[in-house]
């Protein structure tokens, strides 16, 4: 894919307004600025149903936008392609605390399940190859990652007991 294939706004959308062009890891750096968009968002203090509804418009617009990509780039998951991992990084960064330490280990999580691929991301990764299979691969690295997350969340909080002592 070239430059000048950005003047589809399909392709445009699709490539992360230009992120999937990036020679080297273009899927960690959409990753990257999906973290960012997201950080950016937050300062905005939406409710939790507002943002999580936008992600899902996002969905569904970067479902279309892929698949009329797909038709002048062709079929599989194209590098270029980095809307799925920028929507997959946003929805993992939703259970974050507000800490950078977190959002460096969410970060490096989600990639390595993006990339790594354990069961079913490589399963979805291998049988569909349309737009539900490149956004359905990413949603289920962003689960792995909440759910990796969560549990480390819950072993390095403070307990509630512990809080009250420390006053």
């Amino acid at each position: 894919m070239k430059l000048n294939d950005l003047k589809n706004p399909y392709i445009l959308f699709s490539s992360g307004f230009g992120i999937g062009l990036i020679p080297m890891a273009p899927g960690t750096f959409g990753s990257g600025f999906g973290l960012c968009l997201y950080i950016y968002l937050a300062h905005f203090y939406l409710p939790a149903l507002f943002v999580y509804l936008f992600l899902l418009a996002l969905l569904l617009i970067a479902w279309f936008a892929i698949n009329e990509s797909l038709k002048t780039i062709g079929k599989g998951d194209h590098p270029a392609i980095v809307i799925d991992e920028i929507i997959g990084m946003m929805f993992v960064a939703t259970v974050l605390p507000a800490d950078p330490y977190w959002a460096v280990a969410a970060f490096l999580i989600f990639r390595f399940f993006d990339i790594m691929k354990p069961f079913p991301i490589n399963v979805v990764d291998r049988k569909f190859k349309n737009a539900f299979g490149i956004l359905l691969d990413d949603i289920i690295a962003s689960g792995y990652s909440i759910a990796l997350i969560m549990i480390c969340l819950l072993y390095t909080s403070p307990s509630p007991r512990d809080k009250r002592q420390s006053r």
